[in-house]
């Protein structure tokens, strides 16, 4: 499978790579917005601007994954409206999902590791009729993403958008920072340092100490045993620590107000950092990245079924996916979308995960209840530990 992945990634970084020798967790919208009403002209002549089907898609996403932009076209196309509820974690996701067994919304998008596990725990989801996807819009190696998303053989969810965290640097107050994620535990950054109290984290710490969480999950005592180390570690860290960051916007103002030096980061978000101040640098340490890839997946609840497909077809044009690349600084499984990106930050990807950075990606794993539960309690432990 990671193998897989790293074929995905390299044909995206190359397509990258290629844009600029020839010529941004997302930003997210201050508000979940109306989508627009049908301009005058085409409601004087429903004739010819009759959408085919109308009614309401009520997505549950993460910030950035439905720009107002790309909302207000759909809905212009298609006389759908939009309703889009925001999640910080995939944890949440599930948590709202189970307690209706999805009735509330159409579309959702879990990361893939969480696909095909809470659909064996909750049933969730419903199976994707793959004759309803433009699967000529999604990138090769689409194999490799329905594989890890499907469950008793069938796939439940389409790949969407991808990408990675390690750290970010101030490259003047830290300029040896970056080697490992223990520097994220390092004396002389004390104060300086920022990370998530959230399992990115503990996955991170986990490398650091030599330790596998993808081989230990298979086993709950292997899991608990390798998660109790990484507590110790934490714990051990958190007079150095700052805060706990929660969001994009916190770790980007502690960094520009250079209260933090170091921390953990999504690349989308160091990478939109760089573009502004050149001294933010996003850098991947011996042990390697923590890879996810987001999905789009329909709701065992959904009501309106017809337009979850209609806004994945529409939102895995590249012309359209391409709105996403530009925004966030996240990459897309839209063939072509790649080529839209900026030469600037098409340098930026390219520097920060050359081929021996992606072959080191540690993806994220499925996850029985029982990882989730220890993690979740790693998570209060650390956050009561004086």
């Amino acid at each position: 499978m990671k193998r897989r992945f790293f074929m995905i990634m390299m044909l995206v970084v190359f397509s990258l790579a290629l844009v600029s020798c020839g010529s941004n967790e997302p930003a997210a919208p201050e508000a979940a917005a109306p989508a627009a009403d049908a301009p005058a002209e085409e409601a004087a002549a429903p004739e010819e601007a009759a959408p085919e089907s109308g009614g309401v898609l009520r997505m549950l996403t993460w910030e950035g994954y439905a720009p107002e932009e790309l909302v207000n076209k759909f809905t212009e196309e298609t006389g759908i409206d939009v309703e889009i509820s925001y999640i910080g974690d995939n944890n949440e996701l599930i948590a709202k999902m189970a307690a209706t067994k999805g009735v509330g919304y159409d579309l959702v998008s879990p990361t893939l590791s969480y696909v095909a596990t809470a659909q064996a725990d909750q049933g969730i989801y419903q199976p994707i009729d793959l004759s309803k996807v433009n699967t000529d819009q999604i990138n090769e190696s689409l194999d490799a993403i329905l594989e890890g998303s499907t469950y008793e053989g069938k796939p439940y969810a389409i790949p969407f958008v991808w990408g990675t965290t390690a750290m970010i640097v101030n490259t003047e107050k830290a300029p040896d920072a970056g080697e490992s994620y223990l520097d994220l535990c390092d004396p002389q950054y004390e104060g300086r340092i920022s990370y998530r109290s959230k399992y990115d984290t503990l996955y991170m710490f986990a490398y650091a100490l030599g330790l596998d969480p993808a081989e230990a999950v298979k086993d709950e005592a292997a899991y608990r045993d390798v998660m109790d180390q990484v507590l110790d570690k934490l714990v051990e860290c958190k007079p150095y620590v700052r805060v706990y960051w929660d969001s994009r916007q916190q770790i980007e103002d502690l960094l520009k107000k250079e209260e933090v030096w170091v921390a953990s980061s999504w690349d989308a978000s160091a990478w939109s950092m760089s573009l502004e101040d050149p001294k933010f640098k996003y850098v991947v340490p011996k042990e390697g990245a923590v890879g996810w890839y987001d999905t789009l997946a329909i709701s065992a609840g959904a009501e309106n079924v017809d337009a979850a497909y209609q806004w994945i077809n529409f939102i895995l044009a590249p012309e359209n996916a391409a709105v996403i690349v530009n925004q966030t600084g996240y990459q897309t499984a839209s063939a072509g979308a790649a080529d839209a990106a900026s030469p600037e930050l098409a340098a930026l990807v390219a520097e920060s995960l050359p081929p021996e950075k992606m072959a080191s990606i540690n993806w994220y794993f499925p996850k029985p209840d029982y990882a989730t539960d220890i993690e979740a309690d790693v998570e209060e432990q650390l956050k009561a530990a004086q």
